[in-house]
């Protein structure tokens, strides 16, 4: 009797996983509700929802910027800071990506990111979520350096930590590899006891 519940059930949600488990497509997007309040990102071909972030991700997120602007401004004033998600796409035959980091750092002046959307940063920043900490440690690693993105940062309030990767392009394409600091911006320190303070 269970065997064929069991059956029947496979059969009548057979569509439904099909659906599910298909690879998404940068097109599909444009089906999704508008202004729902759920951030949709596609990491692997999978479509990820994201609820709105928890006041302490917000509060990271401020510190970060208040960090990041200071040292852009003091040494590098052409440089810009995206302070909420933009959009990130990569497609080919064979993988869709569409993310959208927390923060995004560019190595061009903020009237030039507004008027050019293909401009890639040359940093993002993803704070962790306590719910899939895995789709920023593992999917997003994969997705930003097929991107070409020369560094991603990763914050995560959880283990109190923040992970410098920067890019390498070898034989075997392209993979991050941890650092101990920035590269790119030396002159930042980002020290976790403060940035996680009271959270």
């Amino acid at each position: 009797m269970s065997t064929l519940f069991a059956t029947q059930n496979n059969t009548t949600l057979a569509p439904a996983l099909a659906q599910i488990q298909r690879r998404m497509r940068l097109a599909d997007l444009e089906t999704l509700p508008p202004d729902d309040g759920i951030r949709y990102e596609i990491l692997q071909g999978k479509l990820i929802m994201t609820p709105a972030p928890r006041r302490s991700h917000m509060a990271v997120a401020t510190r970060l910027v208040t960090a990041i602007s200071s040292v852009l401004s003091a040494a590098l004033p052409d440089w810009s800071l995206a302070v909420q998600p933009i959009n990130l796409e990569l497609e080919t035959e064979t993988v869709t990506y569409q993310c959208q980091p927390d923060l995004s750092i560019f190595d061009q002046p903020l009237a030039t990111v507004a008027a050019d959307e293909s401009l890639l940063p040359v940093i993002v920043l993803e704070i962790v979520s306590p719910g899939n900490p895995e789709n920023d440690y593992i999917r997003k690693v994969d997705a930003y350096a097929q991107m070409g993105i020369p560094e991603y940062w990763i914050v995560d309030p959880g283990n109190l930590a923040v992970t410098y990767l920067a890019l390498v392009t070898g034989a075997y394409g392209a993979h991050y590899a941890q650092i101990t600091a920035s590269a790119l911006l030396p002159d930042l320190t980002l020290i976790p006891a403060d940035l996680f303070a009271g959270l």
